[in-house]
């Protein structure tokens, strides 16, 4: 019974650790996947006030002066373009047309900021000076097992493709490369001299991108610093980007509680039937022991400090096992949960530790000293009788 009794309890702090792990896991690693793939630790847009504009002017120079911040890694500019894209798969005449985002950057800045290349799928990443080539999003392109709602049908590295931009202009680019969309952003990426010849501008930028090192310093702090220097500009960190993921990511704490609550309520209903039975069942010996002068406090106490053995060694085994055997093989051997982008990983805080373990053991001493205090209140004689 005593083995039964903290198998579980193991259990239900397991599952109470492992559940809300998992799920700081995955808000951990949107986060993440934000950060690294698409927006950077800060972003910095064009003046929205008192006068909208839509380019950041003498951007080299603003950047120049973001870097020599401390702490400020690296920074890259993007041009934000739209067009429909076009392919005629069969060279017949039959073209298939799709309308998508497109960004201009420079490859060599933007890899010191974001780890896009990372996600290159086929062919070969952009180049600073390629102005007749483009990379393409595997959703976009169609025939790589994604399923998009719009796609050109099988692209592939070596095709052509004809874009024609909102602003009207027209040209033919031969895919370089074509990379792996797990964030569903269908986007295409050209090099940002090329976006500069059809927006026919220079040393501008519709974004810059800021990469800083967070042991250093915290975000705001960069963001706060960032303002100063460019105060007309628009300055957002990551987590202002995030009102899109705001629902989920709720939704996912709201989740970790619920479980977290199931598992104390399952452990508390657990060892108050334990004590309650073992109790019930020793009532003789209770009303003895109370008849020879042992105070009902004492008695109270012994089963009390019966349940905090149980929860104890249960809550000690599953904070074991969670953080010496699975926490540390699920990252020497990572399950992923999206490929090259997601893997499955237990997060922890502290607090969010301690509270739970806190929790677990209030759970474990209410679940003893009530049912312990309904038996040993008992008229002496009653219980003696049975």
């Amino acid at each position: 019974m005593l083995i039964l009794m903290i198998f579980i309890l193991f259990l239900s702090f397991f599952n109470m650790l492992f559940i809300s792990g998992v799920l700081s896991g995955i808000t951990y690693s949107q986060v993440q996947a934000l950060k690294n793939f698409m927006s950077s630790d800060i972003t910095v847009s064009p003046q929205e006030l008192p006068v909208r504009k839509e380019f950041i002017l003498n951007q080299n120079e603003i950047r120049a002066e973001i870097e020599n911040i401390p702490g400020v890694i690296g920074t890259s500019r993007r041009y934000l373009l739209a067009g429909s894209l076009v392919f005629d798969k069969d060279k017949n005449g039959q073209f298939k047309s799709v309308s998508g985002a497109i960004i201009g950057f420079d490859p060599s800045a933007e890899s010191k900021v974001i780890s896009f290349s990372k996600l290159l799928r086929k062919g070969q990443f952009l180049s600073d000076t390629d102005t007749d080539q483009i990379v393409l999003s595997d959703a976009l392109a169609g025939g790589y097992g994604t399923v998009a709602p719009n796609e050109l049908g099988g692209v592939k590295v070596g095709d052509k493709i004809r874009i024609t931009y909102s602003n009207g202009i027209m040209r033919t680019y031969n895919v370089k490369g074509i990379y792996n969309d797990t964030m569903g952003i269908y986007e295409t990426f050209i090099s940002a001299k090329e976006a500069e010849s059809v927006l026919s501008v220079y040393n501008s930028a519709n974004q810059i991108l800021v990469k800083t090192d967070d042991n250093l310093n915290t975000v705001e702090s960069y963001q706060a610093k960032i303002k100063k220097l460019v105060p007309t500009l628009k300055v957002q960190n990551y987590k202002d980007l995030l009102a899109s993921f705001a629902s989920f990511l709720q939704a996912l704490d709201l989740i970790s509680v619920v479980v977290s609550v199931i598992s104390l309520i399952v452990a508390m209903i657990t060892i108050f039937v334990l004590i309650y039975v073992n109790a019930i069942n020793k009532k003789r010996q209770i009303g003895i022991l109370k008849a020879i002068g042992i105070k009902q406090d004492i008695i109270i106490k012994a089963y009390i400090f019966q349940s905090m053995f149980y929860t104890f060694c249960g809550l000690s085994i599953g904070g074991i096992m969670i953080f010496l055997i699975i926490q540390p093989l699920l990252i020497t051997h990572p399950i992923p949960l999206v490929e090259g982008l997601m893997n499955l990983i237990l997060v922890y805080s502290p607090l969010r530790v301690f509270i739970s373990a806190m929790s677990f053991l209030i759970a474990g001493y209410l679940a003893g000293r009530i049912p312990a205090w309904l038996v040993a209140k008992q008229d002496i004689l009653k219980a003696i009788w049975g």
